[in-house]
C-alpha cells in the first residue's frame, strides 16, 4: 500500500564466508533462530471491491472511503492485453471524460490502460516476476487485474488488496488474486509537491508489486512487501526516483529495525537496492519465489537467507553487515546504484582511543555509526564484545576525498555467534573520516505474536561493549 508520508521530520572482508550448510531440521547453520508461533496473517487484508455491495453498515470499508455510490459507466470497464479498468461516469469517482478519440472511453482511462502495460512490461517480462493469479470471473469475468479508479485523496496515492471469499477451511491460502484501486486524477491540490504524470506511474508500478507479491506468499511480513515494491518503482521509472523521500526519513530512524512494519519500511528499498548491486534484480524476485517454501511461514528473514545463500557463500546476517558498512559512506557510490542522490547519515556519538570500552545497546537488525578520531599512529583498531550467541558485525570504515567523489577502505569481521570482533585500519592519517560500524545482525525470534502483528525479536536492547586504540 502506498501511503503519502505526511510528516517525515530515516578494501577488504576480514572474515571468509562461511558454507551454506543445513541441518537437520532444514534451517541453514548459522541462520537466525525462529520458534514455532501463531501463524502471520495476510500482509494486506481482503477487503470488498469498489463495485461490491457492503453487506452490513461497518463491513467492508476501504482505507480511505467506502465503495461506488453509483453504478460503472456504460463502456466500463475497458480492458487491454492484461488489466481492466473500471469507472464510473457520476459523482466524486468519477475521472475527466474527455474522450479525444471519441470511442467512449475517456482518455485518462486509456492512460492508465498504457501505464498499466508498461509496468507488466517490466516487472513481469523483463524482470520475470509470476504473472499474477487470475481472478475468474470476479470483475466482469475477464480474468485480468482490475484497476478501479476513485476519488482517493489525502492519505493514499493508491492501494491493493486481496480479493474477498479465497478462504479454505476458515484460512487464506498463501497464494492469492487481488485488485488495485487508483485516483482519478491525481490532482495536485490533493496530492501537492509532487507530479500528476509520476504519481500515477510509480503508484502503479509499486502496488501491482503487491498483486504479483500475493501470488507468491501473502503471508509476508509487511516491511518485506513494501521495501520490496518502493523498490519496484524505481526499476520501473528510474528517472522519477519519488522513492529518495523515503530515504531522508529511513537514515534517521537509525534505532528502528530493518524488519519494523513502521515507516521505516518503505526507506528499506535501500536494502533491496544494495542486494540487486551485489547479486543482480533477480535477488529480490528469487527471495519472494521462495518465501511459501521457508519455515516458518511468513519469516522474510529467512526468505532473504534462502535468496542469499543460493546466489553465494554468504548469509543474511553477513550481508547486512555488509550492507552497513557500505550505508556509512554511501555517498562515494560504493554497494548502491544511485547513492550519490542519498542523504548522508548522521554519526551516533564518537569513540574515544585508549579509554575504557562504552556499552552501545542495540536493537535486531539495526547499526550505529560510530566516528573515529585518529590523525596519527601505523593503526587505528576498534574492538567490540558482542554478546554470546549473538549474530554481529564491526566495520572500520576509512574515507579518502570528499563525500561523493572519495573512495573507502574497509575492515570488516563477523560472527555469527557474537564474542570478540576487531577491525583494524593502517596509516589512519591518510582518510578524511573513519568511522566503526556496530551491527546487531541478530534475527531471531520466539514464534509471532498475533496480539502484536509482529515476531516475538530476542535481541532487542543488547549490550555491545566498544572500544578503541592507537597502534604506534
Amino acid at each position: 500500500m502506498r501511503g503519502r508520508l505526511l510528516a517525515i521530520a530515516a578494501a577488504a572482508m576480514v572474515a571468509a564466508a562461511f558454507p551454506a550448510t543445513a541441518s537437520a531440521a532444514g534451517t541453514a547453520v548459522g541462520a537466525p533462530r525462529v520458534a514455532p508461533g501463531t501463524a502471520p496473517r495476510p500482509f494486506i487484508k481482503p477487503r470488498p471491491r469498489p463495485t461490491e455491495a457492503l453487506e452490513r453498515p461497518g463491513e467492508g470499508i476501504h482505507p480511505s472511503r467506502n465503495a461506488y455510490t453509483v453504478p460503472e459507466a456504460p463502456r466500463s470497464p475497458a480492458c487491454d492485453a492484461n488489466f481492466c479498468v473500471h469507472w464510473v461516469d457520476q459523482g466524486l469517482d468519477a475521472p475527466s471524460l474527455k474522450d479525444s478519440n471519441g470511442d467512449g472511453i475517456p482518455d485518462y482511462v486509456e492512460r492508465v490502460l498504457a501505464v498499466a502495460e508498461h509496468v507488466h512490461q517490466v516487472e513481469n517480462e523483463k524482470l520475470g516476476w509470476r504473472e499474477p493469479l487470475s481472478d475468474g470471473t470476479l470483475g466482469g469475468g475477464h480474468g485480468k487485474t482490475d484497476i478501479y479508479l476513485e476519488e482517493i485523496g489525502g492519505e493514499l496515492f493508491g492501494y491493493a488488496a486481496p480479493d474477498r471469499g479465497q478462504a479454505v477451511n476458515g484460512r487464506q491460502p498463501e497464494h492469492l488474486h487481488g485488485y488495485l484501486v487508483l485516483d482519478n486524477d491525481y490532482s495536485p491540490f490533493e496530492f501537492p509537491h509532487t507530479e500528476p504524470g509520476h504519481d500515477l506511474k510509480v503508484t502503479l508500478a509499486h502496488e501491482y508489486n503487491h498483486i504479483l507479491q500475493f501470488g507468491y506468499d501473502a503471508y509476508e511480513d509487511p516491511w518485506f512487501a513494501e521495501s520490496s515494491a518502493v523498490w519496484m518503482e524505481d526499476q520501473v521509472y528510474n528517472g522519477i526516483n519519488d522513492y529518495l523521500r523515503y530515504v531522508r526519513s529511513w537514515v534517521k530512524l537509525w534505532e528502528v529495525p530493518l524488519t519494523a512494519n513502521s515507516i521505516k519500511e518503505y526507506g528499506t528499498a535501500v536494502w533491496n537496492q544494495w542486494l540487486a548491486r551485489h547479486y543482480g534484480r533477480s535477488i529480490v524476485r528469487e527471495a519472494w519465489a521462495g518465501a511459501a517454501r521457508t519455515h516458518p511461514d511468513g519469516f522474510a528473514v529467512a526468505a532473504y537467507e534462502r535468496a542469499i545463500r543460493a546466489a553465494g557463500p554468504s548469509s543474511f546476517g553477513r550481508d547486512f553487515t555488509r550492507f552497513a558498512a557500505d550505508v556509512s559512506e554511501w555517498r562515494t557510490g560504493i554497494g548502491f546504484r544511485e547513492s550519490y542522490l542519498y542523504p548522508d547519515v548522521p554519526r551516533q556519538g564518537s569513540v574515544a582511543l585508549g579509554a575504557a570500552p562504552v556499552t552501545r545497546h542495540l536493537n535486531h537488525t539495526t547499526f550505529s555509526l560510530i566516528g573515529v578520531h585518529a590523525d596519527r599512529g601505523s593503526a587505528v583498531e576498534v574492538k567490540v564484545q558482542a554478546p554470546e550467541g549473538v549474530d554481529a558485525g564491526l566495520a572500520l570504515v576509512g574515507r579518502i576525498g570528499s563525500e561523493r567523489r572519495g573512495r573507502t577502505v574497509k575492515s570488516i569481521a563477523y560472527a555469527e555467534a557474537g564474542g570478540v570482533l576487531r577491525a583494524k585500519l593502517a596509516d589512519p592519517g591518510r582518510f578524511q573520516r573513519i568511522t566503526a560500524v556496530v551491527v546487531n545482525a541478530d534475527a531471531s525470534a520466539a514464534g509471532y505474536s498475533a496480539r502484536h502483528l509482529d515476531w516475538r525479536y530476542l535481541t532487542d536492547e543488547t549490550p555491545f561493549r566498544v572500544s578503541g586504540r592507537i597502534v604506534r
